[in-house]
């Protein structure tokens, strides 16, 4: 860390020093693999503040093609840092890059995921018209694009709950074409699936084929914690040991 004035600096040394100390200071993203950075000494105080001074600085300045560079770094920690100290200034990336973090994946990544989950499919072919491999590419993606919608919201409301409720009927549709086709089973390597919606969409879908399976896979949604699944996962168990229909159509 300099003891430059931070208003001598060129905004290519504000950047620089920004992406040092961020990597230095690490973040909550990487506090389990770098305990060390993390923890709360007099040092790391002192980079929090020189970061802090940086980047208000830098929104005085809104050097906005540098600061965009700091949000598609490589560095998990610089991301971080930098989603933080500039969501106003660069809103949509920073939330994007927040995302990321979450979920694994870049800030471009993000973006395109849900520019994809806000475009209503085509309307052609119909799920009719399809073919049972289409079908069961159109409920991936479905399912898939539901789990999205929670990061689709705006403003303090992360979710896009009127958008979630649009795929869901779309994926109940797409269900019943299937079951339509006796095709259901088809579903079922979907319940391996590494997305928690696509597993718990395919065995809402399948819970009449495989029973078990199904409902095991039910089960470990709910335990997983995750709170964009647990109510409808746990409703749904619930529903279908009490014999009662899951989804309209399918069983």
């Amino acid at each position: 860390m300099t003891n430059v004035a931070i208003n001598l600096l060129t905004n290519d040394e504000l950047v620089q020093e920004f992406r040092d100390l961020a990597r230095q200071t690490g973040t909550v993203y990487t506090s389990d693999l770098t305990q060390e950075k993390y923890r709360p000494t007099p040092e790391r105080q002192q980079r929090v503040a020189r970061l802090q001074a940086i980047a208000g600085e830098l929104r005085a300045r809104a050097p906005l093609e540098q600061i965009k560079g700091l949000f598609e770094d490589d560095d998990v920690d610089i991301r971080g840092w930098a989603a933080a100290r500039f969501l106003e200034t660069l809103p949509a990336l920073a939330d994007a890059t927040l995302t990321g973090l979450i979920v694994g994946k870049s800030a471009s990544e993000v973006l395109e995921k849900l520019r994809h989950v806000r475009t209503p499919p085509r309307a052609r072919p119909t799920l009719q018209e399809m073919s049972v491999d289409e079908l069961i590419q159109r409920f991936e993606d479905a399912a898939t694009r539901e789990y999205w919608t929670r990061f689709a919201g705006e403003g303090d409301v992360p979710e896009d709950a009127e958008l979630c409720e649009r795929i869901v009927d779309e994926l109940h549709e797409v269900m019943r074409e299937l079951k339509h086709r006796d095709a259901l089973a088809r579903l079922l390597p979907y319940l391996a699936s590494d997305n928690i919606t696509v597993r718990a969409e395919a065995a809402r879908a399948t819970l009449t084929i495989d029973p078990t399976q199904a409902a095991r896979v039910l089960e470990t949604v709910i335990a997983s914690g995750d709170l964009d699944e647990i109510g409808a996962a746990s409703l749904d168990l619930e529903r279908f040991r009490q014999g009662k229909i899951v989804v309209w159509g399918v069983g």
